[in-house]
């Protein structure tokens, strides 16, 4: 990535540098390494806590950012989130509580889960699963999503 700028701050410099790839002063695999750098920020990549038998229901630490019909992504496989549960869980004990139950000693002595119902099995042996973030980096840098695959297409 020599000469390739460490970040693409704004529409301007994702443009310009794929103006000077076209015109061969930047290699095209560096813009395209760069554009997917920007799009994993569109994830919250959220550990893996545990994963049922049939991959099918995923625990994360909390994660208030999740909602049902929400598209996650693990891997090249994109399942939809069906139901969530919120699971509070006594860390003196281990054992499962409500937050009611949590708020009657006065104390947080909670750890908080997130656990997802969703439509598809996650891939074998996955560790991470990516949430849709609230702001992209289409949002921060003023182009549409269409755009920016406008633009990989030239270079296809």
């Amino acid at each position: 990535m020599k000469g390739f700028p460490k970040v693409i701050k704004t529409k301007s410099d994702l443009v310009n540098t794929f103006k000077l790839v076209k015109r061969g002063r930047l290699e095209k695999e560096d813009w395209l390494a760069a554009v997917e750098k920007l799009e994993n920020q569109n994830w919250i990549m959220c550990p893996v806590i545990e994963l049922s038998e049939d991959r099918k229901t995923v625990t994360i630490m909390y994660c208030a950012e999740v909602e049902e019909g929400q598209k996650i992504k693990n891997g090249a496989v994109y399942p939809t989130v069906q139901g969530i549960k919120i699971v509070h869980i006594n860390k003196d004990t281990g054992e499962e509580q409500t937050a009611a139950e949590n708020l009657e000693t006065g104390q947080n002595n909670d750890i908080v889960h997130t656990v997802l119902s969703i439509s598809k099995a996650l891939n074998m042996g996955s560790t991470e699963i990516g949430i849709p973030a609230e702001v992209t980096f289409y949002d921060r840098l003023g182009i549409t999503e269409e755009e920016v695959e406008a633009m990989k297409g030239e270079l296809a």
